[in-house]
């Protein structure tokens, strides 16, 4: 009985054990969940360029009076989803920050 109480523990303890990522923020996560984190701040980024992109093709449209460029590059720039990024992942090294500097 001792014996099989002994390889149960061993299986659900030891067969299993996760790698570890420390990032820069010091905090420990699984490979898997730092994986899911580099995709969430990877698909940020790539909506917030496209955001940035589309800023400036409705600036351009705006400089040039085309309307119909114009309202279509709005709604492209409405349609980018805007994903919800926690406070504390802000902090990663690969987050990208996004925003616009326009001079008028």
């Amino acid at each position: 009985m001792k014996k099989l109480l002994s390889v149960l523990f061993l299986c659900l303890t030891g067969c299993v054990e996760p790698v570890i990522v420390e990032s820069e923020t010091k905090e420990s996560r699984s490979e898997e969940t730092q994986r899911e984190i580099d995709s969430l701040l990877a698909q940020d980024k790539k909506n917030k360029l496209l955001e940035l992109e589309y800023l400036e093709q409705i600036r351009i449209a705006q400089e040039n009076n085309d309307t119909e460029a114009f309202e279509f590059f709005l709604q492209e720039y409405v349609d980018v989803e805007r994903l919800e990024v926690p406070e504390e992942l802000k902090k990663e090294p690969n987050y990208f920050k996004g925003g616009l500097k326009v001079k008028y």
